[in-house]
């Protein structure tokens, strides 16, 4: 029989597994993006999945390259259809805003100087910088630098696609390996606080999905009401990439307002460039309302966090760790606060399932299908 390791060594070796641990999540920061990317996809792509499999009786592997290889031809269709008409936009884009800095500078050269509280400011100077600024606004090198980081995200996206992919085709065996991972006695509990992890990503995917349609909703009614051509069109992808914090919206944003510079409105009588402004307004109203009122709201009653607490913690998210840390930020609130619960109970020698047994029992019955 194997000797057994006294306290002192079983705490030294604990110590030494969370210090490696910890220093292993330091040096491999740059991967949880990815990585977390990786299982949003596979977690949204796993109820298609596994419905075709039960439907259709075709091997998972099967269904699992399908699936995936839709998925992928779709993205590259739409690739396909954006990418080749961004080019004539931004040499577009280029002299539409040329001509507008052209005609302010000329605008200028008739204004005479303001006097304000007896102080006469002169606009000599700022029209002697707009040839300037239009010469910089957008200059080769800042379109290649663009291009360059891009590219060079080629291999992140690899790992996503790969990864994604792995995570869909065998969840099943890593999901078993990391419960057997755990002592006997405790692989009940390591279950259980599974499906409770489950239900909390089921509830922010139902939470992410009304505010997606809440946000189409109300840029396709705002873009139509002002007159933007395509608003139903904008609506939708500003519903479909709302996922996408930050940028996302922006890209939306982007796109509505160059077809408002070069399109115009519809029916309101303003000048295409002012017209941009009101659709400038519009894009920045709806997202302003989004992030200090909807998701905080939708999110903490979804995942039962106060919206206070969502707030801080998408605002946190951003500033110390970016956009990808912000997108999972909230059910990482919400799983961290299982499992607390959990410690919390276990030290007070309680039992951590007592409370809200029937309802968590409904929350699992009508959770989204996950990995």
């Amino acid at each position: 029989m194997s000797k057994s390791w006294s306290v002192p060594t079983r705490y030294f070796i604990l110590t030494l597994i969370l210090a490696g641990t910890i220093w292993l999540i330091i040096a491999a920061k740059d991967l949880i993006g990815p990585l977390a990317i990786s299982a949003l996809l596979a977690y949204v792509l796993n109820p298609i999945v596994t419905i075709v499999n039960t439907h259709t009786k075709l091997p998972r592997t099967l269904v699992v390259a399908l699936v995936y290889l839709i998925s992928l031809a779709l993205l590259v269709g739409i690739g396909f259809l954006i990418v080749p008409t961004l080019p004539d936009q931004l040499a577009a884009a280029s002299d539409e805003v040329t001509r507008i800095i052209l005609q302010i500078e000329a605008g200028l050269l008739q204004i005479t100087p303001i006097t304000v509280l007896g102080f006469q400011i002169s606009l000599e100077q700022l029209e002697a910088n707009l040839p300037v600024l239009s010469t910089d606004f957008l200059r080769a090198d800042m379109i290649l630098e663009l291009v360059q980081a891009t590219t060079t995200n080629l291999g992140w996206i690899v790992v996503i696609l790969v990864t994604t992919y792995y995570l869909l085709l065998d969840w099943a065996k890593l999901r078993t390996w990391v419960f057997n991972l755990a002592p006997l006695e405790y692989r009940t509990d390591m279950r259980r606080l599974y499906e409770e992890v489950k239900i909390v990503w089921g509830r922010y995917m139902r939470g992410q999905l009304l505010l997606m349609f809440l946000i189409g909703l109300m840029t396709g009614i705002g873009s139509a009401a002002i007159g933007l051509p395509g608003a139903v069109v904008f609506g939708l992808f500003a519903g479909l990439l709302d996922a996408i914090l930050t940028i996302g919206p922006a890209m939306v944003m982007i796109a509505a307002l160059l077809v408002a510079l070069f399109a115009g409105s519809s029916y309101l009588d303003i000048s295409n460039f002012w017209f941009m402004m009101v659709v400038l307004g519009l894009h920045m109203g709806i997202q302003g309302l989004e992030n200090v009122w909807l998701r905080p709201r939708i999110m903490g009653q979804s995942l039962r966090l106060h919206p206070a607490v969502i707030f801080i913690g998408i605002v946190g998210a951003l500033s110390l760790a970016g956009i990808l840390a912000a997108l999972i930020v909230i059910p990482v609130i919400g799983s961290v606060g299982v499992l607390a619960r959990y410690i919390y109970a276990k030290i007070l020698d309680v039992d951590p399932w007592g409370e809200d047994e029937e309802e968590r029992e409904v929350e699992a019955e009508t959770a989204v299908s996950t990995p």
